[in-house]
């Protein structure tokens, strides 16, 4: 029963037609798992399945974007399976994306790992053969079978899920003999909830960072039983393990850091033999082949450097901005990942060969990180210091050795505040993810304006609790009490809202970080699909609005459509010249409180820059009575 719920919700995650397995099935697996925990079979053998059945459920209600880097590691993938090479010119082509240079080999330059592609081939390959029974079957073509669709991309965020789930679960196994079961639980699915790797699992996943992080986790796990257990077949896999994470990610290599002690001291205490690190060095480099295969096709070298000679200076590092800046620092996105830090000195006491290995490979990727040009990763559509998932796995025993210390102060339920704190930080996580889905936080976080951000969020969730509760009069009440500013007070006299100023107090989703205050007719950028404005009234009337907007020059088709709180109002053509769109706010519409007045359109220019952000109009201001 748990396999079927499993197989179900992975069909709900990858086939968008097909919604039902999003909730049967993981409702199905946990099922199977409690009627399964009262026959002989072990509920821990079914537990993994059933919390892979709940993520997948999660993930099908999630609308992934396949947003910055995804179409060049996607690429490798699609190409070897339907083209049979790696010419990525109408990958490239599909997407709308610029060729850019060619390599000395004449290949479209692609600076990307392959190693998620390998890793997401088997759910891939399946889900071609789903597509091509079911079109079998219905005689009907509801995906096109040529590798780039929805479905597609789809089986790539199952084996990421897989990937992430299972090194969680692997770090969980691994800390459990160190701290036990429950503080290894919690700093194993702690670390995934309160770091980048949660974005990149459920947002982004055809992106390398979710499948790095459980590579990353099994090389950890490796490691563990090599120290363990040493032997030949140990040790081999110890180095297949690296090799994976290598391919994955390059900066992988960095994990050696954590094996070469091992080696050394397995040596000298004569507990490891030669022959077993050539075995490593052998399967590592057996592992790693597919990427030196593609440099080899692609740049005509065996070992290279895509990004060109000066992409890393390793003399001159940042080592700063990667961690502590606002500007996506590991530190100040992921606040919990430095009091895993703290924790990895705490457990130099407990064992300096682990812990002091792993801060040494932290230490090695920081200055890794801060030595490329682009270490704020401004330019790469990146949530967070994105390139720090590497570590998360060790930040993971950081975790857990710092729960250890807390929990021995905490006499009375000890494990309960910092779990507490945990989630608090993870509800931290998951509003700082949706405010970066919904392009405030492009480039910096500032604190100050995360902080109010997170605070607006905690307002609309109050706001959404208390309504369902008691009706408009608890949503309106919540309002008052977080923030009681409305229009026709002192707060807004004259009921505008202008575009053309950089406050945002107004701004909802769906805009510009910033106003063109020096145009010659001062406007702010409206994104499609929607862009949207809070207006928050005290008592409800029939408002009467004027809006003043434009389409973008090379838009001559574009229709807007006015909502309110979810009502349609108007619909109207908007030129390339500026008018004004003249309609009622009704108020049997409107609400007491805080009311979202929303614009979609039709269509939008291409994106103009990295961040993949498209324009359909220009807003100068929303005028009330």
């Amino acid at each position: 029963m748990v396999g079927v719920g499993l197989s179900w919700a992975a069909q709900g995650v990858i086939d968008p037609l097909r919604p039902t397995g999003r909730l049967l099935g993981p409702l199905l697996a946990l099922l199977g798992l409690v009627l399964g925990s009262r026959t002989r079979v072990r509920w821990k053998n079914l537990l993994f399945p059933t919390i892979l059945a709940m993520t997948f459920g999660v993930s099908a209600h999630i609308q992934t974007e396949f947003r910055a880097d995804s179409g060049a590691y996607f690429a490798y993938l699609r190409s070897l399976v339907f083209d049979g090479d790696l010419d990525f010119a109408n990958e490239w082509e599909h997407w709308g994306w610029e060729k850019g240079r060619r390599t000395r080999t004449g290949m479209v330059h692609n600076a990307q790992s392959v190693g998620p592609a390998v890793l997401w081939s088997p759910a891939y390959l399946a889900t071609h053969a789903y597509l091509v029974v079911d079109r079998w079957l219905t005689g009907t073509s509801r995906y096109e079978l040529d590798g780039y669709g929805a479905p597609y991309r789809r089986a790539a965020a199952l084996d990421t899920l897989i990937l992430v789930v299972g090194g969680a679960a692997l770090l969980v196994n691994l800390m459990t003999p160190m701290f036990g079961m429950p503080i290894a639980l919690v700093a194993g699915v702690g670390v995934v909830l309160t770091s980048p790797v949660l974005y990149y699992a459920l947002v982004v996943p055809t992106m390398a960072h979710g499948v790095t992080f459980g590579a990353a986790a099994a090389l950890v796990a490796a490691w563990d039983r090599a120290r363990r257990i040493p032997s030949l077949k140990s040790w081999t896999m110890l180095g297949a393990a690296l090799g994976l994470v290598m391919l994955s990610r390059w900066q992988g290599a960095l994990y050696a850091l954590l094996i070469l002690p091992l080696a050394v001291q397995g040596l000298v205490r004569k507990r490891v033999r030669a022959g077993w690190l050539l075995a490593a060095a052998g399967s590592t480099l057996l592992l790693f082949s597919p990427q030196l295969i593609a440099w080899k096709i692609l740049y005509g070298r065996w070992i290279t450097i895509p990004q060109g000679p000066g992409f890393l200076d390793f003399w001159s590092p940042n080592l700063l901005g990667p961690l502590f800046s606002a500007d996506h620092g590991f530190f100040n996105w992921t606040p919990v990942m430095f009091l895993c830090v703290v924790g990895l000195l705490m457990g130099l006491r407990q064992s300096l060969w682990l812990f002091g290995s792993s801060l040494l490979v932290f230490a090695a990727t920081a200055w890794v990180n801060g030595s490329v040009p682009d270490y704020d990763l401004a330019a790469g559509d990146a949530f967070g210091a994105r390139r720090f998932t590497l570590v998360v796995p060790l930040m993971a025993l950081g975790l857990g050795a710092f729960l250890q210390a807390a929990t021995g102060v905490l006499r009375r339920a000890p494990l309960l505040a910092p779990t507490a704190f945990l989630l608090l930080f993870f509800l931290w996580n998951v509003g700082l993810i949706s405010h970066f889905r919904a392009r405030k936080y492009p480039e910096m976080a500032p604190l100050e304006r995360l902080v109010g951000d997170q605070a607006r969020s905690l307002r609309l969730a109050s706001q959404k609790i208390l309504g369902w509760v008691a009706g408009d009069r608890g949503r309106a009440f919540a309002y008052q009490l977080y923030s009681a500013e409305y229009f026709y007070t002192r707060f807004n006299r004259n009921g505008m809202i202008d575009l053309r100023s950089s406050d945002g107090k107004y701004l909802l989703e769906g805009w510009s970080t910033g106003s063109r205050r020096n145009a010659p007719r001062p406007f702010r950028r409206a994104l499609y699909p929607q862009a949207c404005v809070r207006i928050p009234l005290q008592d409800p009337v029939d408002l009467p609005t004027v809006i003043t907007a434009r389409a973008p020059e090379g838009l001559e088709s574009q229709v807007v459509t006015v909502v309110l709180n979810g009502q349609v109002l108007t619909t109207a053509r908007l030129p390339d010249r500026w008018r004004e769109m003249k309609f009622t706010m009704e108020a049997r519409y409107l609400l007491p409180g805080e009311n979202a007045l929303c614009l979609r359109f039709s269509d939008a220019l291409p994106p103009q820059s990295g961040n993949g952000q498209r324009v359909s109009a220009l807003v100068e201001r929303i005028q009330l009575p």
